[in-house]
């Protein structure tokens, strides 16, 4: 098996009963691919040869980014595009988020009867949760932020929304997307934009926006009409 990612990984493999190979020439059966910050060109040609040959591709997860304290950096999504772009085509399994089966496999493990899938990316934590069926709490603290959440597709919509892990200690209530009304905030429509009016918690607005935003209104559309809710729009880039 061909393994395309850190030392971790190979670890995992060998662990497995399996043997890592490191070229296209060992004939391996399939190629696993996942980060490594010392992936290069070497490998992955390595890799996009192998599956050329006809291994089976397996990638663990398709995250585009990874956060860091000087921004987004490339994730394994990334590295996952780099051979997506090179063979024309899809992976063949991806084990890891957004497919369901890990959310499924951890929760039958935990023998949990109504999981939590908790995350900070739409496009991975929140759209696996949503497919593997679960309920799902967007925190704040990551890669997915206020203005993503508004323009969230249907199969990216998480269940809860909080600034951090801390709204774990909340009432559910207190923290479903979308609100209905909250304290402090209120939206209004106005065909095709709504406007947002008062002050308060900055999550609790957001999760009245996202009734609006998610029923049609373009994230473009939204304006404040109050010096705390136009300073809000603002620092969310809108």
């Amino acid at each position: 098996m061909l393994v395309v990612g850190a030392e971790a990984l190979r670890g995992e493999i060998r662990d497995a009963g399996l043997t890592p190979v490191e070229s296209a020439e060992d004939a391996p059966v399939a190629v696993v691919q996942g980060y490594g910050p010392e992936v290069g060109w070497k490998i992955l040609s390595e890799a996009a040869l192998a599956v050329r040959a006809g291994a089976t591709w397996y990638a663990t997860n398709t995250d585009r980014t990874l956060p860091s304290p000087r921004g987004p950096l490339p994730g394994n999504g990334s590295l996952v595009a780099v051979l997506r772009t090179a063979l024309d085509r899809e992976p063949d399994v991806v084990v890891g988020k957004p497919a369901p089966a890990l959310f499924t496999t951890a929760a039958s493990r935990a023998g949990a009867e109504r999981p939590l899938a908790i995350g900070d990316r739409l496009d991975t934590d929140i759209q696996g949760a949503v497919t593997a069926g679960m309920d799902s709490l967007l925190v704040l603290t990551g890669v997915s932020g206020p203005k993503d959440l508004l323009a969230a597709a249907a199969e990216r919509r998480p269940t809860f929304v909080a600034a951090d892990l801390s709204g774990l200690f909340r009432p559910a209530a207190q923290a479903a997307v979308p609100a209905a009304e909250v304290d402090g905030w209120t939206v209004t429509r106005n065909g095709d934009g709504a406007v947002l009016s008062g002050s308060g918690d900055p999550v609790d607005a957001l999760r009245l926006l996202c009734g609006v935003t998610w029923d049609g209104v373009p994230v473009s559309g939204v304006s404040g009409d109050s010096g705390p809710a136009t300073e809000l729009l603002h620092t969310w880039g809108l």
